[in-house]
């Protein structure tokens, strides 16, 4: 009969998700905000009519914010991070082979989501976290199994069983992730403002 010794257990497609803390990300974000609350009083909400959920964003319509002057800081940290994880992936990255393609602004304010999505036609994609106060909605991945009609009941959640993981964002943190990644923003149910700086990215 088989006996624990004589199994191996493989896991062989880890979901890979890379945060950086940046460091002194404070001085940044002030200067951050100063700038999007600028945009926000100049651009209307951008939220394509596709969407369920109730959020501000400029993804339709002012979605090249790492083009403009204000955020020279902020794309080169991003283009950093982008470049760690394309190395984390084995991605052949010769110089100026990394291209940003989109980078928009997100604001959620009480009662505020974002509904389970992926980016495609993209590698990669990053979320700034500008502002995000103790206790506002995290970010959500959710599993490529999540939408298996059948699954056995499970005694306990664990990586191999769980169907979403979440992590709680704060000021100054910076994820990337594949961009066939789905994820979501549940309910932002505190009184602070989460503001946020999305972006995908082509090699």
């Amino acid at each position: 009969m088989p006996t624990p010794n004589t199994r191996r257990l493989e896991k062989l497609f880890p979901v890979p998700v890379l945060l950086t803390k940046v460091p002194n990300a404070g001085e940044l974000n002030d200067d951050l905000i100063t700038a999007l609350e600028e945009i926000r009083a100049s651009t209307p909400n951008g939220k394509p009519s596709s969407w369920a959920c109730d959020i501000y964003t400029t993804y339709t319509n002012n979605c090249a914010l790492h083009e403009q002057p204000a955020f020279k800081e902020f794309s080169d940290i991003a283009f950093q991070c982008l470049s760690a994880f394309g190395d984390v992936m084995g991605y052949d990255m010769d110089e100026g082979k990394i291209c940003m393609t989109q980078c928009w602004l997100n604001i959620y304010q009480h009662g505020m989501s974002q509904e389970v999505h992926h980016h495609p036609n993209h590698h990669m994609t990053g979320v700034y976290y500008v502002k995000a106060p103790e206790d506002c909605s995290e970010i959500m991945f959710h599993s490529p199994y999540a939408d298996t009609m059948i699954r056995p009941p499970v005694t306990g959640h664990s990586p191999l069983s769980s169907m979403i993981a979440s992590y709680n964002p704060e000021p100054g943190d910076l994820i990337v992730f594949d961009s066939a990644l789905r994820h979501s923003v549940p309910n932002h149910m505190v009184d602070g403002e989460r503001i946020s700086i999305s972006f995908n990215a082509r090699i």
